[in-house]
């Protein structure tokens, strides 16, 4: 399972149709409370994760997921509009497996998933 943690339901349904039309098993969460309750119920195999989300952004999700023990190598690709160089960096400093900046086209994240989970 992809959980795609996007506020703007416009994108994480791209996300999640690009995943699905690929083979992949997605599922869209619109923020993190309801990524961690997606995750009582399925694993998941990634985590494409936005950085500006309401209640609690990315980066503090991203540092719960590698405080768990069941998550700590879960991969995560930030999907932002935050793509200055220091926000990139501080994103691997976090942890993030790849980071890739808003707007990109579905087939590049395609990609980049693929990359990920092979």
């Amino acid at each position: 399972m992809i959980y795609c943690v996007e506020d703007d339901a416009a994108i994480r349904d791209i996300e999640v149709y690009a995943l699905r039309s690929t083979g992949f098993e997605a599922e869209g969460c619109e923020s993190g409370a309801a990524l961690f309750a997606a995750l009582k119920k399925a694993p998941a195999e990634l985590v494409i994760l936005d950085v500006m989300l309401p209640g609690e952004d990315g980066l503090e999700i991203l540092k719960k997921l590698r405080l768990g023990a069941a998550t700590r190598n879960l991969p995560v690709i930030m999907a932002t509009a935050r793509g200055e160089e220091y926000d990139r960096i501080h994103g691997f400093e976090l942890g993030v497996d790849d980071y890739v900046v808003k707007p990109f086209s579905p087939k590049e994240l395609m990609m980049r998933v693929t990359a990920i989970m092979n």
